[in-house]
């Protein structure tokens, strides 16, 4: 199949389109107050082709689907209908859907919402994760307010908003996952016990980091949990602070640990998860099942997104144990498939590999599954366990030139020198958006020996985002921006593909 005809930017909604419509001055008023958000999506249908979305989340109140309309004139509007609901009672809103055009900016009729033209090359690139608050750090007094998420230590807001305002503008933002902390807690009180129960988390929230499932679990949507998954943290911790970057550029999301069915898994699968009745019978909306049932878990299978330069492959971990093995024979699977899509794929400039969780992420010793530097001979830790191990059984194809990571709440790269062989491409790890840093650990440069090679690592401690720009045959260039301060955004660090293999490819900006 040639690269024409394996994307597909949903030019299949002309058929399902009215006529004769062209902006009026009233489709482009103020917001209307009832609709929340509107942004554009990209999946990968039944047929294995890449499609665009675009979705508007608007109060159960207002009236039906609003239509999309060409942003500068044109004569097609485009009808969306309503996904399905998954709890009525704690999302008392509508997600509406469509699928989108290639070449067309467009707006949502009706309010000031834009969404932009996508197709054609892509050239840059903001990538990001760990965006949401942790409420924790307010006093305990305010904890239940919407004001405890202070500018002063959740900078998310500014960042997007520095995002979405940075000119030229991205052509594709990717979000590593765990988009909502502020209603995500780690213990939950459930009517009728005594102390709170801890949810399950795949490890991430149990003693030791031992990820464990002997059937079912707490969750924060089991019956009598008293504080459920809901539209106000996911409007608070996301829909709200990013609503100008959501509408600039069209999106790339993996599903963090902190969306997992246990968690803000229903809100996932409504809003930002690419299934759809959209996509054909196979990739139709999922839903999170009662956690009381026999089979409470739910994985999202690997699927790639193809570009005229770029190819994405998106693999849900956020059930992969750090330091376990609790579903592991489900990841050799994910991976051997994983290997099947790269082998299907048209041939790209660029091919990436993108997950929640990191494939190889250093951490202090003690933390996570001991692993030596082969230089200094110190010991660290590494995770993630689940996912190196089916990694070890079908590699990474040698095509992918760069992994993307998020759930360590730090910058971090590894990269590996080109005349050692193995399928290992450089990684990134952006799981600094927003969330509450954990400490930079190694506090300087590092090497770590990754299944017999010798990788190369740095990590920063401080908020930020990466901005990449793409050149031929997998070349990039990037720079972690941190939050903008009297006016000037500092550069925390640069990133080159082509940078000396002896250094890594990621160092600090020097003073």
């Amino acid at each position: 199949m040639s690269r024409k005809n394996s994307i597909l930017f949903a030019m299949s909604i002309l058929s399902a389109s009215t006529p004769g419509t062209v902006l009026a001055k009233e489709d482009l008023a103020e917001p209307d107050p009832r609709v929340y958000a509107a942004y554009v999506l990209l999946g990968q249908a039944d047929s294995g082709q890449t499609v665009a979305m675009a979705r508007v989340v608007q109060d159960a109140s207002a009236p039906d689907c609003p239509r999309l309309v060409p942003l500068k004139g044109g004569d097609i509007a485009i009808t969306m209908t309503p996904r399905i609901n998954p709890d009525s009672k704690n999302f008392p809103v509508q997600v509406c859907e469509a699928l989108y055009p290639s070449g067309q900016a467009m707006a949502v009729e009706r309010t000031g919402f834009t969404l932009p033209r996508i197709g054609g090359p892509v050239h840059k690139v903001t990538a990001l994760g760990d965006t949401g608050c942790k409420p924790e750090k307010a006093s305990k007094n305010d904890r239940q307010s919407a004001d405890t998420c202070s500018p002063d230590w959740w900078p998310f807001p500014g960042l997007a908003e520095d995002a979405a305002a940075t000119k030229p503008t991205a052509d594709l933002i990717v979000h590593m996952g765990d988009y909502n902390y502020r209603g995500t807690p780690g213990k939950i009180k459930i009517r009728g016990h005594k102390k709170k129960q801890r949810v399950y988390d795949a490890g991430d929230n149990a003693p030791n980091g031992k990820c464990k499932l002997g059937g079912h679990y707490y969750g924060q949507n089991s019956k009598g949990s008293e504080e459920p998954d809901s539209w106000q943290n996911w409007w608070l911790d996301l829909f709200q602070p990013a609503g100008k970057l959501l509408q600039s550029a069209p999106w790339v999301f993996a599903r963090g640990n902190h969306e997992l069915c246990s968690r803000a898994g229903p809100g996932w699968f409504y809003f930002l998860d690419t299934g759809s009745k959209l996509l054909g019978e196979g990739a139709k909306q999922l839903s999170c099942p009662e956690p009381e049932s026999n089979n409470p878990l739910v994985f999202g299978q690997p699927y790639r997104v193809d570009l005229q330069n770029l190819t994405v492959l998106v693999v849900d971990s956020a059930n992969a144990c750090d330091s376990d093995d609790l579903h592991q024979k489900h990841y050799d699977r994910q991976f051997a498939e994983l290997g099947k899509l790269v082998q299907d794929a048209p041939v790209a400039a660029h091919t990436w590999y993108m997950s929640h969780r990191a494939l190889w992420g250093v951490k202090k010793a003690g933390d996570g599954v001991p692993c030596k530097d082969p230089v200094s001979g110190k010991t660290y830790g590494c995770i993630n366990k689940t996912l190196e191990t089916a990694l070890h059984k079908n590699p990474l194809p040698e095509t992918i030139h760069l992994s993307l990571a998020g759930h360590m709440h730090r910058f971090q790269s590894i990269s590996f020198p080109a005349k050692q062989k193995g399928p290992h491409p450089p990684q990134l790890i952006l799981g600094n958006g927003g969330v509450e840093l954990a400490s930079n650990h190694p506090k300087k440069s590092f090497t770590i020996d990754v299944a017999g090679l010798k990788g190369i690592g740095f990590g920063l401690s401080q908020f930020g985002y990466m901005e990449m720009t793409l050149g031929g045959s997998g070349d990039w260039r990037g720079q972690l921006l941190g939050p903008t301060e009297n006016s000037v955004q500092p550069v925390l660090a640069r990133c080159d593909s082509k940078a000396s293999s002896a250094t890594g490819i990621c160092w600090p900006l020097e003073d």
